[in-house]
């Protein structure tokens, strides 16, 4: 079974930059600069459908896929459940994951997150005790 959850950080980040070059694109068009207005409403686009369909915290079965900063770039990492040590909620968004290092998750709902990864780790521990 698999379940996702929504990366906090950037979809703030995406829905700021939606509303930023939906607000811009107008007032593009009204002062009649179409090229430009174009442009920034495509930009606009993008954000909404990296809002609505990228960044997502991943639990599978025997893994979580979690989005870290790796020098200058936002990319996913794989944490198999075996080397995660605690988990820890810092606040309603906040989470901490101890496993090799220590990383910071961001959801909507920590408690959900936290509620899954325990659900998760129970049906390993099922399928491994039969």
């Amino acid at each position: 079974m698999i379940k996702k959850f929504k990366e906090y950080r950037t979809f703030l980040l995406c829905l700021i930059l939606f509303v930023f070059f939906m607000i811009f694109g107008i007032y593009a068009y009204m002062q009649k600069n179409i090229p430009q207005s174009i442009g920034v409403f495509l930009l606009g686009f993008v954000a909404f459908v990296l809002m609505s369909t990228r960044y997502k915290i991943v639990l599978f079965d025997d893994e979580m896929m979690i989005y870290e900063w790796k020098i200058a770039a936002f990319l996913p990492v794989l944490i198999p459940y075996q080397n995660i040590q605690s988990i820890q909620r810092k606040s309603k968004h906040h989470v901490m994951i101890q496993h090799q290092k220590t990383s910071h998750v961001y959801v909507f709902n920590s408690d959900q997150f936290i509620d899954a990864y325990q659900s998760m780790t129970k049906e390993i521990s099922t399928h491994e005790d039969q």
